[in-house]
């Protein structure tokens, strides 16, 4: 009956969806990819909503019922309660919605034709592809990276003939993609048509020239990280697509804020400070943001990282690679869920002293063993994979205003507390 009620729910949401975006002409700017779809997303849209009237769901809708609700304008989904559908097909049918001529939708996949599905709700004129990486590799999911590669290229070979691909020409699986399409390309590379130089990131900002076609924008960017440069490039390059100037790219982004629990800073207890990467998790992102907490100086570094889900046959290596990596960055190390075992193994073979590793099945217990033991000064990197983990639940222990948790954390939402 469950499954019944969930088809019923999804074709009308996809009809309605579908209706809407034909009926009004709404140019769809579509995102794909392995890592930061939904901080990529956020900085498109940062970029065209100072030109254009542009729509974009505040929520990481990404799968058929979320993509749905984000073109039929609605932030919450009914989860597993039929009153709650009920009540959004309601106002999808009968409540009166702002007309947009531009949208900007996240499309993800964890399973091959994923994307096709898509697609199908919500044909794209631009389509961004960020990157491909080992994730969504469980059973019943992707062979491989290279199947992987192909779902996601799915998106640019939809495109029409007058239609876009922007894609990252620094990432060999999205530098082949083909489509049927224009190809837009962006990078560090002087081989791309967007290019990132002279690139300097610090504890508050980033800092890069952008050039195209002889122009240069200099870009000033409250983020951290050297590789956010991937999520910006994409947004720049959108603008330019729809006319944008570089100048213009710049003075839109320049108080540009990462999504919820994507590499933000916030204030821990006893002056200690949390980089909060509690969304998700990945091998390429855990290590990226263990490069990251190599790079900020503070007195005693702290690494909290949490299982990575679904990756399939390479679990067992991957946790053992990120507790190596940890032994090597950090100067204590807090491994949560499942796979905390491994990751300890790992950092023990790199030399990590084992009363410097304390391991913990859930991070709620992971939070209040650290609460009591920070002090003034401490980094502490809070980072592990959304189902089962859930590290933003240690960075609510930890964090200074817990009392701000609803709008600093990710996952806050009435329905995601009960689960």
């Amino acid at each position: 009956m469950k499954a019944l009620f969930r088809t019923i729910i999804g074709t009308l949401l996809a009809f309605k969806a579908r209706s809407y975006l034909k009926q009004h002409k709404v140019k769809v700017i579509a995102i794909t990819g392995s890592v930061g779809k939904t901080s990529t997303k956020e900085a498109i849209y940062k970029v065209l909503s100072s030109k254009f009237d542009v729509y974009s769901s505040k929520k990481s809708f990404n799968t058929e019922f979320g993509l749905s609700l984000a073109v039929l304008q609605q932030e919450e989904s009914g989860f597993s309660s039929p009153i709650a559908w009920l009540k959004i097909l309601r106002k999808v049918f009968f409540q009166k919605k702002k007309i947009y001529k531009k949208i900007v939708l996240e499309m993800g996949a964890d399973k091959p034709g994923d994307i096709k599905k898509l697609v199908k709700i919500a044909p794209p004129k631009i389509a961004v592809v960020t990157n491909v990486r080992p994730v969504h590799l469980a059973k019943g999911q992707f062979a491989n990276i290279e199947a992987i590669a192909k779902e996601k290229g799915e998106l640019a070979r939809s495109l029409p003939r007058e239609g876009m691909a922007v894609l990252n020409n620094d990432d060999e699986h999205v530098r082949r993609m083909q489509t049927p399409a224009g190809k837009f390309t962006y990078g560090i590379h002087d081989t791309a048509m967007l290019m990132a130089e002279d690139i300097k990131a610090s504890a508050k900002e980033l800092k890069f020239k952008a050039t195209y076609q002889g122009e240069v924008g200099e870009f000033v960017i409250p983020v951290i990280g050297e590789f956010q440069v991937y999520v910006l490039l994409p947004a720049i390059a959108v603008g330019l697509q729809l006319g944008m100037k570089l100048g213009e790219c710049a003075s839109a982004l320049s108080d540009f804020q990462l999504p919820v629990g994507r590499m933000n800073p916030i204030a821990g207890v006893n002056r200690s400070n949390i980089i909060d990467s509690s969304y998700n998790a990945s091998p390429t992102t855990v290590a990226t943001a263990l490069d990251l907490l190599a790079e900020i100086k503070s007195s005693r570094k702290i690494a909290a990282l949490g299982t990575m889900n679904e990756l399939g046959e390479m679990t067992h290596e991957a946790h053992i690679e990120i507790g190596i990596k940890a032994a090597q960055v950090a100067d204590v190390l807090v491994a949560v869920g499942p796979e905390a075992p491994t990751i300890k193994r790992g950092a023990v073979e790199a030399g990590m002293k084992e009363d410097q590793i304390f391991t913990f099945f859930e991070s709620e217990a992971a939070g209040n063993f650290l609460k009591d033991r920070l002090k003034p000064g401490d980094l502490i990197l809070a980072k592990g994979s959304q189902n089962k983990v859930r590290m933003e639940r240690l960075v609510k222990l930890i964090m200074k205003e817990s009392h701000k948790a609803d709008q600093l954390l990710c996952r806050q939402g009435v329905a995601w507390k009960k689960i």
